[in-house]
């Protein structure tokens, strides 16, 4: 169990998505698969303030109840720093949008190997940027499938 997820607030989100897409149903099935490994202990998800900042504007009660229940498996918890806010300006200078840039901030300050996310934007963006990262930004799909390659 070395291996640090950190899931950004749109995955919790996945689940009340319609799920008529398949894509869709794939992504809520590797997000409910990575918050059970982190249950099983098999990997360490991270619990951040931007989670908490985020999850807390969120209109419906029933989401952000659910929301902070999957939180509650994260067993990494980061703390708001200087250094973690300089950085997530560095990173919006990169062209990340200033929440998702907090993410990674967090995600990286944690030691993190993946921010997963279900955003198209913000996989490309890591990717361009991958060089000056110091996580991956990955689909939940991708990582499922890489943690299945490593002996866990």
């Amino acid at each position: 169990m070395d291996e640090i997820v950190y899931l950004d607030v749109c995955c919790f989100k996945r689940a009340f998505d319609n799920q008529r897409s398949t894509r869709v149903q794939l992504e809520t099935a590797a997000i409910a698969a990575l918050i059970s490994f982190a249950e099983r202990e098999r990997i360490r998800l991270v619990r951040s303030p931007a989670h908490v900042f985020e999850n807390d504007r969120n209109p419906r009660e029933d989401r952000r109840l659910a929301t902070s229940a999957w939180l509650e498996a994260a067993r990494v918890e980061t703390q708001f720093t200087e250094q973690a806010a300089a950085r997530g300006r560095e990173l919006a200078d990169l062209g990340f949008g200033t929440l998702d840039a907090l993410h990674l901030a967090f995600a990286e300050t944690s030691g993190a190997r993946w921010l997963t996310t279900t955003d198209d934007r913000f996989v490309a963006l890591g990717q361009r940027h991958g060089a000056a990262l110091a996580c991956e930004i990955a689909n939940p799909i991708r990582v499922l499938d890489l943690l299945k390659e490593d002996p866990l």
